[in-house]
């Protein structure tokens, strides 16, 4: 019987992973890839998302981030042509109210870049979203002038402009991010 030396059985252990377990976060294995518009886009960066109520740190939902090319600052998102991609899987179930309302908050708390129909642009977003299931998805592209939303898989609606996109953009790379540590991650910092 012939025996394969220690560090030749680790090696060849570490080439059987495949990519899909590579990262898991909370439990949510994150892809190191998605296609978008045709385009495959590596993973940039992963990260959870944390809210505290009454002093009770929560675990909220797993963010992923993916990118044509590695984008290391807020800068380099803004100049990348795309596309873009964001996925929030959901580690609680959510109602609708809370949906709308950790938006709205998202929103109000973080985005550092504003213009006039901001208002209505948001609102016309935080519509596309519903209630969602523990494990329930959220995924945002950004390709050319438009920003989608899809809610469990399923495209809810489009909002058009590059304002939109800065906007939401900011609320995770701007000045002010939704969680400090999540911006880093995102950023693969």
């Amino acid at each position: 019987m012939k025996t394969i030396p220690l560090l030749s059985t680790i090696v060849l252990s570490l080439l059987l992973v495949t990519p899909s377990q590579a990262l898991t976060i909370q439990g949510v294995d994150v892809a190191p890839q998605v296609v978008v518009s045709g385009k495959t886009l590596p993973l940039n960066g992963a990260g959870l998302r944390t809210v505290t109520l009454a002093f009770i740190p929560i675990k909220a939902y797993v963010a992923t981030f993916y990118a044509p090319q590695p984008l290391r600052s807020h800068e380099a998102v803004l100049a990348s042509p795309g596309p873009l991609q964001f996925n929030f899987t959901f580690l609680q179930g959510v109602s609708q109210n809370q949906v709308t309302d950790a938006w709205k908050a998202q929103f109000k708390e973080s985005a550092s870049f504003t213009y006039p129909e901001l208002a209505n642009d948001q609102a016309t977003f935080i519509g596309f979203f519903g209630p969602l299931k523990k494990g329930g998805v959220e995924t945002v592209e950004i390709v050319g002038n438009e920003t989608r939303a899809y809610d469990n898989g399923t495209l809810r609606g489009t909002i058009q402009g590059k304002p939109f996109q800065k906007a939401f953009l900011s609320l995770w790379f701007g000045s002010s991010p939704v969680q400090d540590s999540l911006k880093s991650d995102l950023l693969g910092n």
